[in-house]
């Protein structure tokens, strides 16, 4: 496990972003572990994953999930 502080982070990311593939990357912002680099695998739809974690589409997921059915018909009205 590779322990790096922001500075280190964006100064190499590149191979930073490579190593990640082999060990974990843990980035510390003002020495406390604040996020890590996690490779994308070669199955990983990027959509999905960019969507999954996107707060507003989740929002907005959740309220039409929440919603009654409509017809066919309404759905073309409304688009």
């Amino acid at each position: 496990m590779k322990v790096i502080p922001l500075s280190e982070a964006k100064a190499h990311l590149s191979r930073y972003g490579h190593l990640c593939h082999d060990e974990p990357v843990i980035v510390t912002v003002n020495g406390v572990p604040s996020f890590q680099l996690v490779p994308l695998e070669e199955d990983d739809d990027l959509i999905d994953r960019l969507l999954e974690h996107h707060p507003k589409f989740r929002r907005l997921l959740q309220a039409r999930l929440r919603e009654r059915d409509v017809s066919v018909k309404e759905a073309a009205r409304r688009l």
